[in-house]
């Protein structure tokens, strides 16, 4: 590919040594940036004008269904609970292959469009090894980056898989992982394992050292209320000594501090998911800010489109507003207003980045810009009025922002959005492949009995 110069942005790095620039050129070649500076020299290659736009690292979703782009809204009037019923229940088992590439293609364009260029896509729609290569061939094909992390196949049987669960992790990961051998590559893979709050602890060691032979990383659902504290799910991944630096945990949302004392220790990673933490009756709030009092940097993910929103800037604003909220609850409890509020945008923008990049164990390539970095960035628009005047530019972003005003996304050097559009023909397709792939879930759950007259197919 020809250089691509970036031309103008206000540059936020992110990057502890380059900081903030308020007017810098990205030099990119091939997939990689090579250069940041002014006035860079252009001869040869692609010039991209970002002047009245902010340059940002792209967003990295730490937890996301990303199968799911067909039934946006299915869960969003109901709890976790609710949420099995209808979405795991009764939606899962009807998708075939080509409903899963369908899904996992538009739920990934739905994350570019956002400015998010790397998801760890949780994927439990592997009712077979099938469905399983057409949720890697969607990510693929989207141009996302993308961790497939290969999960259980419960569209076999929610409660086989489920419920104290004795089924091994599916052996088909073993071809998976000849496929995706390339750790280096865009898309890269790791296990989505169930855990001591979904099967047995026997199981639970067997699955982990899986995951370990293969040497790829584990993500599994941890602190959901109801199932940590019957289950003990740190207390007994200690106990097997399962937990490590390899480990991700989704939600966390009833941790105690012994919970998290023991991840810090160990070098694991949180992900809360604010909109669902909250809106799912999974906890009070998200546990940002006490993850960040043992020395967690929690990363953020969105996790269900069908019961939450499919951006980040939502979910920055929500774990801002839930944490400051919760860390001054005391004192106005006692009528003693704070005088100060704790955690800045630039913490949670750094969430949605850096944490995330590091959760993943891809801090040296992605999270912030600086050269030697891959060229995997965003140009927000900021001259429209509800981000200008742009005071502070990390501020007004999370403030404000939305997808509709990411104008440019690059993955690995690759344009996928431009001008506020998604471009090539990969968006026109998935947008028919997802109305016709709508249609056939739609008929066959019968949603329009379960969920009223507005999901019909």
């Amino acid at each position: 590919m020809p250089a691509i110069i970036i031309r103008n942005a206000h540059v936020i790095t992110l990057d502890d040594r380059l900081g903030d620039l308020a007017r810098a050129d990205i030099r990119i070649d091939d997939d990689t940036i090579t250069a940041i500076g002014p006035d860079l020299d252009s001869a040869g290659a692609t010039v991209i004008d970002a002047a009245g736009k902010v340059a940002l690292p792209g967003l990295v979703d730490s937890h996301r269904h990303v199968w799911q782009g067909a039934i946006g809204g299915a869960g969003g009037k109901v709890s976790l609970g609710g949420y099995f019923g209808v979405v795991l229940a009764g939606l899962l088992d009807k998708y075939e292959p080509e409903d899963v590439y369908a899904g996992v293609l538009w739920g990934a364009l739905q994350a570019l469009n956002a400015g998010i260029t790397t998801v760890a896509d949780w994927s439990h729609i592997v009712t077979s090894p099938a469905h399983a290569d057409e949720n890697v061939r969607a990510l693929r094909d989207s141009g996302i980056r993308g961790l497939f992390l290969y999960g259980p196949p419960v569209g076999q049987g929610v409660v086989r898989w489920f419920h104290e669960s004795t089924e091994r992790h599916p052996d088909d990961v073993r071809r998976m992982r000849n496929e995706l051998a390339d750790d280096d590559a865009r898309v890269t893979m790791g296990l989505a394992l169930r855990g001591p709050e979904f099967s047995t602890p026997e199981t639970t060691a067997y699955d982990f050292h899986l995951a370990r032979e293969l040497d790829v990383p584990i993500s599994i659902h941890s602190g959901i209320p109801g199932y940590l504290r019957t289950y003990r799910t740190i207390e007994t991944l200690d106990r097997l000594r399962l937990l490590g630096p390899d480990v991700h945990h989704a939600h966390g949302a009833q941790f105690d501090d012994t919970d998290l004392a023991r991840i810090a220790a160990t070098g694991g990673a949180v992900t809360p998911c604010p909109t669902v933490d909250m809106s799912m009756a999974m906890g009070t709030f998200p546990i940002t800010g006490r993850a960040l009092a043992h020395g967690l940097v929690p990363a953020l993910g969105t996790d269900t489109s069908a019961g939450a929103g499919t951006d980040l800037f939502s979910e920055m604003r929500l774990a801002l507003a839930a944490e400051r909220s919760r860390a001054n609850a005391a004192a106005l409890a006692h009528d003693d207003p704070p005088a100060t509020v704790d955690l800045d945008h630039r913490d949670v923008l750094r969430f949605a980045t850096v944490a995330g990049a590091a959760a993943w164990g891809l801090q040296e390539r992605i999270g912030t810009l600086r050269p030697g970095k891959r060229a995997d960035l965003i140009l927000i628009d900021v001259t429209r009025p509800h981000l200008a005047p742009l005071n502070d530019p990390i501020t007004t972003i999370v403030l404000n922002a939305g997808p509709s005003d990411v104008d440019t996304v690059l993955v690995d050097g690759a344009i996928v959005k431009r001008d506020g559009k998604l471009v090539g023909p990969v968006a026109d397709r998935a947008r028919q492949l997802i109305e016709e792939s709508r249609r056939r879930l739609f008929t066959r759950a019968n949603l329009a009995e379960v969920l009223g007259p507005n999901w019909s197919a």
